[in-house]
């Protein structure tokens, strides 16, 4: 999935290497702890990430293998669950190169993105709200696809620059029959595909461009017709947009607010629709809204 990656070098780097065992330090035992845990109804563990304060932060994931992340966040070991090949390449993307991203200084938000005419437009929202698939209707209205669901965003003079992620998206089944009709984004070789999804090779976007707007999808079953743009004033909408709060050292948090600042200057919509309203007439919706706020 990573070898289909042609985005250029955005000047950080990470050694990526394969492994057996992931080396811990002999004091990981005693010193380290569990920052985030995930369990199941009948509480067996399915997730879960550690961190020790020389050795580094360890994610593990159930049949997708061991990350062992060194604390300056350069380097990582992986011991992955070979016998499920999609599945823990997508527990890298998803997963574990964002929680590196965020050691690095970067912010991540929970965000689908495109590049209109220069810029990158990011859509927010829970899963099941139609993030990628907006982004992929888009693509098909001529917008170039930059990231999909995980989204770096770092700081510049003039506000945010968006980076471009691995060219590959994941469509829920039910949802990738729905957009059938697309005739660019969905063409591309199928990667994997689990239970709930399937992951698509999709020719993405180079480089980054700097962020133009933010657009939080809200869909609400209260019979009102089209989608309709609300500026979003409460700042605790753009402070959900993030990954996630697991790693909450002062460093991280003030830049986590920081960016949250520099959106907030910028374009910061919420856009209510109907669970009916498809990812066509949203597109062409954010297409409209964008064109008539030139």
């Amino acid at each position: 999935m990573l070898a289909r990656a042609r985005a250029a070098p955005t000047g950080r780097s990470l050694r990526l290497q394969l492994g057996s065992t992931p080396p811990r330090d002999p004091s990981w035992r005693r010193e380290a702890r569990a920052i985030c845990t995930r369990r199941r109804p009948d509480g067996s563990e399915y997730f879960r990430i550690e961190t020790h304060p020389r050795a580094g932060h360890l994610i593990w994931g159930e049949r997708r293998g061991s990350f062992l992340l060194a604390a300056d966040g350069q380097s990582l070991l992986c011991t992955p669950d070979t016998r499920v090949t999609p599945q823990w390449e997508r527990f890298l993307v998803a997963q574990v190169l964002p929680f590196a991203a965020l050691v690095r200084g970067l912010e991540i938000f929970h965000a689908s993105a495109v590049v209109l005419d220069g810029r990158a437009f990011a859509f927010v929202g829970p899963s099941g709200a139609g993030k990628t698939s907006l982004a992929l209707a888009l693509c098909d209205r001529g917008a170039r696809f930059l990231a999909d669901d995980v989204l770096a965003l770092q700081p510049w003079a003039r506000g945010l620059i968006a980076h471009a992620g691995t060219p590959a998206a994941g469509v829920d089944h039910r949802e990738a029959e729905r957009l059938q009709g697309l005739r660019r984004p969905l063409t591309g070789e199928r990667l994997g595909r689990d239970a709930r999804e399937q992951v698509i090779a999709i020719e993405g976007a180079r480089g980054a461009a700097p962020l133009g707007g933010l657009f939080l999808l809200d869909r609400r079953a209260d019979g009102s017709a089209g989608p309709r743009f609300r500026a979003a004033v409460d700042a605790r909408m753009l402070l959900a947009c993030t990954f996630n709060f697991v790693l909450d050292t002062p460093r991280r948090m003030q830049g986590l607010l920081h960016t949250c600042a520099l959106a907030a200057r910028g374009r910061v919509e919420r856009v209510i629709v109907t669970p009916a309203t498809d990812a066509g007439a949203l597109a062409a919706a954010v297409l409209g809204r964008l064109q008539a706020c030139r």
